[in-house]
């Protein structure tokens, strides 16, 4: 192996990280979050990362201050733990899911298509919907925080309707900072995994594709058309899901494992000096 193999290794690594930081630093700045506070958040990810993908060669503090360049009073600091952090999913998340069962299964909604009006409790009630969801939350928290969030509200025949068709908890600054983290956690984990393993074809879906060359009118209607095409497979995916468990409670099969399936569409003006070539085109990793 060439000896600058490793540096421009770590080079490319550096020039990728600099285009995924830049979005992560406008939001730390618009947080208000320090570059101090945000460089201890690093040093934690990095001994995180290291116990968990790096096992083998992370058994004790001197191979982890091996593997992350840090020294071994920090990484002793580093892996005390902190409460809260890479903690258990929150009350927004169970409330997502929850929301998302409701408008999304067969089951949950009416003739037309819209999610049912429930009773609070009971069969066919909200408490019946929460724990088909998740046993790990009362659904008398889940129902507080839908409410709190606007996508539910309580008559006063103490009957719940749904409010909205989709969950994207913009309400206060802090719920959305749940569905960011999980999900540009999970897709990071995929794209990186993708670029680490050996492997053909890639282990994890992750694909984009790419049009410039358009007009604001244009890329709104672009913009339109992919999240019509969303709904389509959220619904879907959402019928599959319940087939398979269904699938696996009648073989016995172990619930270890999950999955997230995500789209996501930007758009913005052109810079000629950094942007690809015109056209559409697909990129995977």
């Amino acid at each position: 192996m060439p000896d600058h193999e490793p540096q421009s290794r770590q080079s490319a690594v550096l020039r990728a990280l600099a285009r995924v930081l830049r979005p992560v630093a406008r939001l730390l700045i618009a947080g208000g979050v320090p570059f101090q506070a945000a460089s201890e958040s690093l040093k934690r990810a990095y001994v995180e990362a290291a116990r968990r993908h790096y096992r083998e060669d992370a058994k004790n503090d001197s191979r982890l201050s091996l593997l992350t360049g840090l020294n071994r009073k920090e990484i002793k600091r580093l892996t005390t733990p902190i409460a809260d952090e890479w903690g258990p999913e929150s009350v927004t998340s169970f409330a997502s899911a929850v929301f998302t069962a409701w408008t999304g299964r067969p089951e949950w909604r009416g003739p037309d298509g819209a999610p049912r009006v429930l009773p609070r409790r009971g069969e066919g009630s909200f408490d019946a919907l929460a724990r088909s969801v998740t046993l790990d939350m009362r659904p008398a928290s889940i129902l507080d925080e839908l409410v709190r969030l606007g996508y539910a509200r309580i008559g006063e025949d103490d009957f719940v309707h749904a409010m909205g068709d989709e969950f994207t908890s913009r309400r206060e600054f802090a719920d959305r900072l749940g569905p960011l983290a999980e999900n540009l956690q999970d897709h990071a984990d995929a794209a990186v995994a993708n670029v680490l393993a050996d492997s053909t074809p890639s282990p994890h879906l992750e694909r984009s594709l790419f049009a410039d060359e358009l007009s604001p009118e244009s890329a709104a209607k672009l913009e339109a058309f992919s999240r019509e095409k969303w709904k389509s497979l959220h619904d879907a995916f959402i019928a599959r899901a319940d087939e398979l468990e269904a699938e696996d409670r009648a073989h016995g099969r172990p619930a270890t494992m999950r999955v997230r399936v995500g789209l996501y569409g930007y758009a913005e003006p052109s810079d000629p000096a950094h942007d690809p070539p015109a056209g559409p085109k697909e990129t995977d990793d």
